[in-house]
């Protein structure tokens, strides 16, 4: 008789909603649920007892199931601190497996620790990932928390928070997102409100703006930048400088000084000594390194009319006349012969040659790939030839 009670009693318990039919297994270490998710670290993710969830729980379960690139939080103090003072989840009960609650988060911290920690780690975390809340709810519990001045109220905050793109990840903290908007509107903004709520607005100041896709210009002031190398005209660092460290380190302004114009001059006067004999043989006419001649190589106008050479090298930039004809030296176009055109002003007279019509020894443009073409997108350029 005491057999039977007992069956029945069992059988009636298993058809309990309340799900009150926990067993702790021989093991004594882990405490089963009727829903076959269990935790191993004594805190069961659902026991159907109706019982409130409590932060501790959860930052307990989260803490431990959620670790290395799937955790949550820097430490359970933290996440303490973000589930009462930053978050404004309603409790709700121990084994919730939605809405925007900690007894949500709870839940599939426990279903983390024991599968797919890569999946429920997020439904943990403070966005809830669309499962806990939907992203909207998740936002807008924040705004309202940490933001409160942002929307006049909820149902304003829902309107504009559908039109949010949803395309970034939990925990973004950067780019147009509602994900972002929700990390902003988190601890940053209970802790610095004035800058955070304006990152997470509806239209927002910053941080949240723009796609990852997107090419962006740094902005930071140039004080914040230190020069390694610099390039205006080619080869005039190369060619033409001795000390190249110093003169990586410098700015135009220094070259406009004439800083650099005696090693500019030695350095092609022993170019001429090297090449010139072969540029005669070549049927070319060499420019001269005599200050007083005519065809003084760094005081000969390129072209009749044109600038000097002088002030193509000092300073060494390259500037574009957006009036004249485009073409090294005004600016650069992919054909052009850059190479050509530079060895050609600092070397030749050029009262006998036209550095833009030369040269004939090499190719008069660059590559355009056995297609005849450049590209229409950017780079513009073909891929290197196969050797």
């Amino acid at each position: 008789m005491i057999l039977l009670v007992a069956a029945f009693a069992v059988a009636c318990s298993g058809d309990d909603n309340n799900g009150t039919n926990n067993v702790t297994p021989n093991n004594g270490g882990t405490t089963a649920t009727n829903n076959g998710v269990a935790t191993n670290n004594g805190v069961a993710t659902n026991n159907g007892t109706g019982e409130a969830a409590t932060c501790a729980a959860y930052c307990d379960s989260v803490t431990a199931s959620c670790s290395g690139v799937n955790a949550q939080y820097g430490d359970r103090e933290e996440c303490i601190d973000y589930c009462e003072n930053v978050s404004g989840w309603d409790l709700g009960k121990v084994g919730d497996t939605d809405g925007n609650s900690v007894g949500c988060r709870l839940y599939h911290a426990g279903v983390a620790g024991m599968m797919d920690e890569d999946v429920h780690c997020d439904h943990a975390g403070p966005s809830g990932a669309g499962v806990c809340g939907s992203y909207c709810e998740s936002y807008c519990g924040l705004m309202a928390k940490n933001c409160s001045d942002t929307f006049k109220d909820d149902a304003e905050c829902m309107s504009a928070c559908g039109k949010y793109n949803t395309d970034g990840e939990p925990g973004a903290t950067k780019y147009d997102s509602v994900q972002c908007r929700i990390y902003h509107a988190g601890a940053p903004a209970a802790a610095d409100g004035a800058t955070h709520c304006g990152h997470a607005g509806e239209v927002p100041t910053a941080a949240c703006v723009g796609q990852a896709t997107d090419f962006k210009f740094r902005d930071d002031a140039p004080t914040a930048y230190v020069r390694v190398d610099r390039m205006g005209m080619p080869a005039v660092s190369t060619a033409v400088i001795t000390d190249k460290d110093d003169y990586n380190d410098d700015s135009p302004s220094g070259d406009a000084t004439g800083k650099y114009a005696t090693q500019i001059v030695q350095n092609l006067t022993g170019l001429h000594g090297a090449l010139d004999d072969d540029l005669l043989g070549s049927a070319l006419t060499p420019c001269s390194m005599n200050a007083m001649a005519t065809n003084y190589c760094v005081g000969q106008a390129i072209v009749p009319g044109g600038p000097t050479v002088v002030s193509l090298v000092i300073p060494d930039t390259i500037s574009i006349d957006p009036t004249a004809m485009a073409g090294f030296p005004n600016g650069r176009k992919l054909a052009d012969p850059v190479m050509d055109v530079t060895l050609a002003i600092l070397l030749l007279d050029m009262s006998v040659h036209n550095p833009l019509a030369l040269v004939g020894l090499n190719p008069k443009e660059n590559d355009k790939g056995v297609e005849g073409a450049f590209l229409t997108t950017f780079p513009y350029l073909h891929a290197p030839h196969t050797p």
